[in-house]
Order: C-alpha cells, then sequence, then structure tokens
C-alpha cells in the first residue's frame, strides 16, 4: 500500500484542549493508510521475529527497543508539528517546515541502526546471532528506509524532516533511558545458577542447557519513570502465604521457603498442575483436582494460552501489544501525531514493566510450576509442602506451552500487558473500544511458531511453516510437522489435555490465532487476556500472574501520567500556580548517556 495514499478521517484527532483559559490546537494533519509511525513498528516487530529466537534477545530488551523507537518518533513528530507536547529527550524545539512523515521514518530508522549497531548483537559468541544482525537485519534497514523515504516524493520538507528526526533519535540514544542493557543482554549468556538451585525446595532451575534470561535487567534504568519508582512497584508484589515482603534478596530467600510450605502455595501450584497441561493427567491427579474443585481448561482457555504465548521467534509479548497499538490506532483514525503519542506511551510503560517484573524475578529466584510439580515422592509427596497430597505427585507432568527460561515470581507477559491496557484506557479515557474506537472491538492474530522442535521458514525467513522434533516428547511424535488443525474437541488420547478435553493442535506448529476482546482489560485481565493465559499454558502460579498484571497497571498509570503530555500555554500557568508549573517538569531531560549511542543515522 503507497505510503501517500491517504484516506479521510472519520474521528479527527487533532487535538483541542482547554487549559485555564487557554485553548490550545494541534496543528492538523492527515491521517496516511499506513502512517510512517506504522511502517517503523512494523519494521521493528519484523526484526523481533527474526532475532528474539537468539539467547541474546527477549521481552524486556524488546519493549526497550520498542520505547527508544517510538519515543524517537514521537519527539520527531511533536517538533514537526509545533511541539504542542512535552518533549522525551529532543530540546531542539519546533521546527518549521520540516514534514512529519519523513521526520518519524528518520527518527525511527535512525534509532534502529543504532540499537542494531551495539557489540552485543555481533559479538556475543552466537554465531547465528552473528550471521544475522549484521547480514540480515542492518542491510534489510538501510534498504527499507530507503524505500519508505522514496515513497515520498518530492514532498516539501521532506530534507528537514529527515534532519529533524536523525536529532530526535540521538538524543533519545544518547540518554539515560536503558543504561545498562547491553551488559545486562550479554549478562544474560553466561551460565546462571543462584544458590540452591537444584539443591533447595523452591530455588529456580534453569530449564535445559539455556541460561537464565537477564539476571540483572532489574537494574536497567527505566525510561519514563525512576528506577526508585519501579523498585516500589516492584515491592508490591506478595508471595503465596507470606504476609510480608522485600526487596532483600538475602530476606527473599527465605520468604520462599516459607511461600512453598503454605496452603496457599499448594493450591496455587495445584491450579497450574490441574489446568495448564498439554497431555492427559494420571488419573490420580485427576481424582485430586476434581476434589480440590479445580476445573481442567476449556478449550477457549486453551486456545488464548497459545494465542498469547508469543516465545523467541514471533514478536514477543511487547510487540504483540505493538501490534494491537497500531490496530487500535487505525480503527480510531487517529493523526500521525496521536499515532506517535500512543506508540511511544504505551511502549514507554512496557519498558518500565519489564523492569520492574525482572527485578522480582531475580530477587525471589522462585521455582517455576513444572520443576514444583516433578519434587515429589509418589509415596509420601511432597516434603516441603504437606498440604500436597501424593495423589498430586506427576513427574512426567508438562505444561501445555514451553517453559520461559527465567524465574516464576512476577510472570512477565501480565506485566507488560496491564502497562500497555492501562495505558490505552487511560489514552482514550475508557477501556472500552467502541467508545475508544467507534469499532465492536479489536482483532489481533498470533505469529506462528514452534511449541517445540526445530523451526523451518518460508522464503521471507521470518514465517515459520515447519517444526522438526528429533525425538518424541510427552506430547508428539518424532518427525517434521508442516500443518496444524484448529482447536477444538479431539478424540485422540494422545493428545487430550484431560479424558473430558483435548486441545486438538495435533501438532508442535501452531499457526495463527486469532482473538477479539471489546475492552482493553479483557485481553490483559480477562479470562481470555494474557493474565490467565500463563495458568492455562502451565508455566506459571495464579499468584505470579496476579501480581504481576498489578505491577503493570501501576507502572502504567503513572508512566502515562508523567509522559507526552500537552504544554501548558505560558498565558495559562499563572492561572494554574504550582499546577502548571509541575505539568512543565514532567518533560523527559536526560543528559546521562546511554550504551545504546549511535550517531549515524540511516545507511
Amino acid at each position: 500500500m503507497a505510503l501517500r495514499a491517504w484516506f479521510s478521517a472519520r474521528r479527527p484527532q487533532c487535538a483541542v484542549a482547554l487549559i485555564g483559559a487557554a485553548v490550545l490546537a494541534c496543528a492538523p494533519q492527515v491521517a496516511m493508510a499506513q502512517s510512517a509511525v506504522q511502517i517503523v513498528n512494523q519494521e521493528l516487530l519484523k526484526i523481533t521475529q527474526q532475532t528474539s529466537g537468539m539467547l541474546v534477545a527477549g521481552p524486556p530488551d524488546v519493549a526497550l527497543q520498542m520505547a527508544l523507537v517510538d519515543n524517537a518518533m514521537f519527539d520527531a513528530v511533536n517538533a514537526a508539528s509545533g511541539s504542542h507536547y512535552n518533549s522525551y529527550a529532543y530540546s531542539g524545539g519546533p521546527v518549521t517546515g520540516a514534514a512529519a512523515d519523513a521526520a518519524a521514518l528518520s527518527a525511527g530508522f535512525s534509532a534502529l541502526q543504532g540499537i542494531f549497531g551495539q557489540s552485543v548483537w555481533t559479538s556475543s559468541g552466537n554465531a547465528a546471532q552473528n550471521l544475522i544482525v549484521p547480514n540480515v537485519v542492518v542491510p534489510q534497514l538501510t534498504s527499507d528506509y530507503s524505500s519508505a523515504i522514496a515513497a515520498l516524493g518530492a514532498e516539501a520538507g521532506l530534507s528537514a524532516g529527515v534532519s529533524l528526526g536523525a536529532a530526535a533519535a540521538n538524543a533519545v540514544l544518547n540518554s539515560s533511558a536503558g543504561a545498562g542493557a547491553a551488559a545486562a543482554m550479554q549478562a544474560g549468556l553466561s551460565t546462571y545458577t543462584p544458590s540452591g538451585s537444584g539443591t533447595v525446595a523452591g530455588v529456580y532451575v534453569p530449564p535445559g542447557a539455556r541460561p537464565a534470561m537477564y539476571p540483572t535487567w532489574g537494574g536497567v534504568t527505566p525510561v519514563g519513570t525512576t528506577q526508585a519508582q519501579v523498585q516500589a512497584a516492584a515491592a508490591t508484589a506478595t508471595l503465596a502465604g507470606v504476609t510480608t515482603t522485600t526487596t532483600d534478596p538475602t530476606v527473599a530467600a527465605g520468604l520462599v521457603q516459607t511461600s512453598i510450605a503454605s496452603q496457599a502455595y499448594a493450591t496455587d501450584l495445584l491450579t497450574t498442575e490441574c489446568s495448564g497441561s498439554g497431555v492427559a493427567l494420571p488419573t490420580a491427579v485427576q481424582s485430586v483436582c476434581a476434589a480440590a474443585g479445580i476445573a481442567p481448561q476449556t478449550l477457549a482457555q486453551a486456545q488464548a494460552a497459545l494465542f498469547w504465548n508469543d516465545p523467541g521467534t514471533t514478536i514477543q509479548p511487547p510487540g504483540h501489544w505493538l501490534q494491537i497499538v497500531d490496530t487500535v490506532a487505525s480503527d480510531a483514525n487517529l493523526d500521525l501525531l496521536q499515532q506517535a503519542r500512543l506508540s511511544a506511551s504505551v511502549s514507554t510503560a512496557m519498558a518500565d514493566a519489564g523492569i520492574a517484573a525482572w527485578y522480582d524475578k531475580y530477587t525471589y529466584n522462585l521455582w517455576r510450576p513444572i520443576t514444583a510439580i516433578a519434587d515429589c515422592s509418589t509415596t509420601s509427596g511432597y516434603s516441603w509442602n504437606t498440604n500436597l497430597s501424593a495423589g498430586s505427585c506427576d513427574r512426567s507432568w508438562s505444561s501445555l506451552i514451553a517453559t520461559p527460561p527465567h524465574p516464576d515470581f512476577v510472570a512477565g507477559h501480565p506485566a507488560f500487558s496491564g502497562a500497555a491496557a492501562t495505558v490505552l484506557a487511560d489514552f482514550f479515557g475508557t477501556d472500552d473500544v467502541l467508545a475508544a474506537t467507534g469499532a465492536a472491538g479489536f482483532s489481533s492474530t498470533s505469529n506462528s511458531y514452534c511449541n517445540g522442535g526445530t523451526p523451518g521458514y518460508a522464503g521471507d525467513g521470518v514465517t515459520i511453516i515447519s517444526c522438526t522434533l528429533s525425538s518424541a516428547t510427552a506430547s508428539y511424535a518424532a518427525g517434521v510437522y508442516t500443518t496444524c488443525n484448529a482447536i477444538s474437541a479431539d478424540t485422540n488420547a494422545a493428545d487430550a489435555n484431560t479424558a473430558a478435553l483435548t486441545i486438538g493442535n495435533n501438532s508442535p506448529l501452531i499457526c495463527g490465532i486469532t482473538e477479539t476482546y471489546s475492552t482493553f482489560s479483557a485481553a490483559s485481565s480477562g479470562p481470555l487476556g494474557s493474565e490467565y493465559s500463563r495458568i492455562a499454558g502451565g508455566i506459571h502460579t495464579p499468584t505470579a500472574v496476579e501480581q504481576a498484571l498489578t505491577i503493570g497497571n501501576s507502572i502504567g498509570a503513572v508512566d502515562f501520567a508523567s509522559n507526552f503530555q500537552l504544554v501548558p500555554e505560558p498565558g495559562s500557568l499563572a492561572l494554574l500556580g504550582g499546577f502548571g508549573l509541575g505539568l512543565v517538569g514532567l518533560a523527559r531531560r536526560r543528559s546521562a548517556p546511554s550504551p545504546l549511542a549511535n550517531s549515524a543515522g540511516p545507511r
């Protein structure tokens, strides 16, 4: 679709706000069929699919990449549109005559080149990574940027827009946002074994040969809040069975031991065991689940778990929400400035939510359900929790979706989702999608992926079309899988979840699944939202997802209130007094250099 294909806005989104006695109106803009902001967002999502299967890439880093790119685009479009909002890092003021779409493209692609020009993407010792980023991603960025700019033709203000975009990107990349990220990514390539791992009940055990993902990410500099605010949000998390919490790791280890011995944790773990397996449960376990009143997952919940899985080789949990942002922005006919503002607001909140979640993960180092369920005796039950009976012991238990390489408490996806859904509702002033956009709901389709085995790609090098298993697993036989079926009732006991319910995908290859939601919160916290999906997927306990959602909601509210807000007119400051001065103080001005800094524009 041509970049310059215009369409008439159904609901013009040019902001008009009454501040004191002053009326502020933004410069008129025309929405595009696929805007410059969406082009850059889609480029980032494509790169995420290309790189997220690498050991060095993961959800919190993807969220940070999104925040840096989208904040650069916001600053560029904001300056080209008159600087009516507080900028994030750019301090040059409004640029008269600069083309806003050219500024967005230049800012977004410059930020992407700065991010993927870092040595962590080319010199970490990962052979596949060393090939993909310099040989595929970087040339692709140059080519795609050239094509996008060429599609603008001889647009007035093109050169000024390109210069403005490069300056905005450099300002963001040279800010302190994300400081420590490259070191945290590099540290994530090393073997991580917390004290007591594999010998002390409750302590995290990394799955397989993969090192734990980003043990030091909790120390990365936040994007839209302060480190103190992020840690305060993280400190609200409370383990099951523990009435007090701490951010002191030496105390946290004791809390883990107290927690796993509690009735609350026993209920948590049994809930995940009963409703999160991808294979038939033993008869004894089914009896325990029925006695406890824990129902097996429904087919709809199983589908939602696979839909929200977002593992490596997909656009990842933060990318899934960026995809939703683009859909909602189009449905609402947002202009370019408001698209940039919405993308930056959501991405910033998710980046900070990821830092908070990862801070808790490696403070507590709580083991995953799959480890806990297998740590039992068929005759005496669980020595570390007397509330769990021998009947619930299942040493061969497996989760519906593959367990990621980081601890259980707190979950990552609900933190990202809570932050995103909260910002979307705050941005539109309503949680209801119809009221926000004029559409009855928004739909999203997940990427295809391999829920086990080695992926095979289509000619685009991005879409997965096959999965190869070299040996039989608890769910599937060895072989090459090239087809998948709709998730539906099935009589094949080999892939049954329980005697009465089956998943019916019949393959490690999980093709795209479409879900539709009528509210933003339904996507984050409803029965088919991302929160419960991690329980239905078998990879988290209920407390881990509930506490994560709370953290995400909190950070989303704080971040939205603190960034990208309208600048009061000078005459209104006298009327607003200290409140007006406080609004001006919300502008994010940073000076400390970031390891992501790169002065080069698109090449």
